[in-house]
């Protein structure tokens, strides 16, 4: 993590004790003044730059965040924390809306990167599920970058450390996975909330590629191995079961044995997270 310990002098990183490894660490390059930001490429089975995982933008990180959208072809953000939660600052308000202001423009020294909004909705889910998450649409240009347009989804109600409710809502954005670019992911830290998306996403892709589920141990440490301390709390871990045994519930892919087991850890599960 050298680069990481090298930029906390100059105020890039979020949180001090939330490293960024240096392994496979997304570098900003063409004339951008300086290569650093706190974010790591995280791959699935199919795609080895599936997700670029990152800690949300500070006041002076906005524009190397949105330099690293146009960068590496950015079609999907995902957002997964407010901008304060339980008092506390945890994401700077880096992209343009109708009620505020249509476009922003950030700037690092000779740089400049203009984000433009374009359209917002909430999304409605086909199932009934308790998940605010509201779709932006942005335009994104400079820094001699062709024109980037981009959705942002904003999940508004996934509590800082904890899980929202384990219902299908979170398949239903199934229509990231068909992003050609990498998917950029965040929360606060870009470890905890990020992490248990990616490891639900990772499980997914093996499951559409036809391959055989890796132990879920196995592939938490893959994903620990490219974005350090991904899926922070216990919670988080044991949500991502839940979704997964609910998707193939509804699927049908259960055994009368398997219908039980699962029975008697939804009811353990809804003790743990009250």
């Amino acid at each position: 993590m050298k680069a990481f310990k090298e930029a906390q002098e100059h105020g890039k990183n979020r949180y001090k004790d939330v490293g960024c490894l240096d392994n496979n660490r997304v570098k900003l390059g063409g004339s951008w003044p300086h290569e650093y930001i706190h974010a790591n490429y995280v791959s699935t089975p199919t795609n080895p730059k599936r997700f670029i995982c990152t800690q949300a933008p500070l006041e002076k990180t906005c524009a190397d965040f949105w330099f690293m959208c146009l960068q590496d072809r950015v079609e999907t953000i995902f957002m997964l924390c407010n901008y304060t939660e339980k008092g506390a600052k945890k994401c700077f308000e880096y992209f343009p809306t109708e009620e505020k202001q249509e476009t922003m423009t950030f700037k690092e020294k000779s740089q400049k990167v203009t984000v433009k909004f374009e359209s917002s909705t909430p999304i409605k889910f086909r199932e009934s599920s308790t998940a605010k998450v509201v779709k932006t649409i942005l335009t994104i240009e400079g820094a001699g970058c062709e024109k980037l347009k981009t959705s942002h989804y904003h999940w508004v109600d996934w509590p800082d450390r904890g899980v929202p409710t384990a219902d299908n809502s979170i398949m239903e954005l199934s229509s990231i996975r068909f992003s050609r670019g990498p998917i950029v992911v965040h929360c606060s830290a870009g470890i905890g909330r990020t992490g248990s998306v990616v490891m639900i996403e990772y499980i997914m892709d093996q499951l559409l590629a036809g391959q055989a589920v890796e132990d879920s141990e196995k592939i938490l440490q893959k994903i620990r191995e490219q974005r350090n301390n991904s899926v922070q709390t216990d919670h988080q871990y044991l949500f991502v079961h839940q979704v997964m045994l609910n998707y193939f519930e509804k699927r049908g892919l259960f055994d009368e044995a398997t219908i039980g087991f699962h029975k008697d850890f939804t009811d353990q599960y809804s003790k743990c997270v009250l």
